[in-house]
């Protein structure tokens, strides 16, 4: 079973960095409790735009994420904040530092 990371960019509405960090903060504060979740993070990029990354266990712990009510509470908070559809990749890791894979 490999871990997975999912990676992606977000980017906001003009004026709306400060919502937008409040869901993230909300689905950050979630993850804590979801099986599988190793590592969750939003960080902030240059104006409207957010990273987003996260190692998970598993493919299955990934799939599930996704499925929560507290997943789907936050696409439905930060869907209108944002300027653009999010990209987002799913990758599997081949090198780190700081984590075992």
């Amino acid at each position: 079973m490999s871990k997975v990371t999912m990676i992606g960019k977000i980017t906001c509405q003009e004026g709306k960095g400060e919502a937008m960090e409040a869901v993230f903060a909300d689905m950050a504060e979630a993850s804590r409790e979801e099986p599988g979740t190793e590592i969750y993070t939003y960080l902030r990029g240059d104006d409207n735009t957010y990273w987003f990354f996260a190692l998970m266990s598993s493919q299955e712990a990934l799939q599930a994420h996704g499925q929560t009510d507290a997943m789907k509470q936050a696409m439905a908070a930060f869907g209108p904040l944002m300027a653009s559809p999010p990209e987002m990749s799913v990758t599997t890791p081949v090198a780190a530092n700081g984590f075992e894979f």
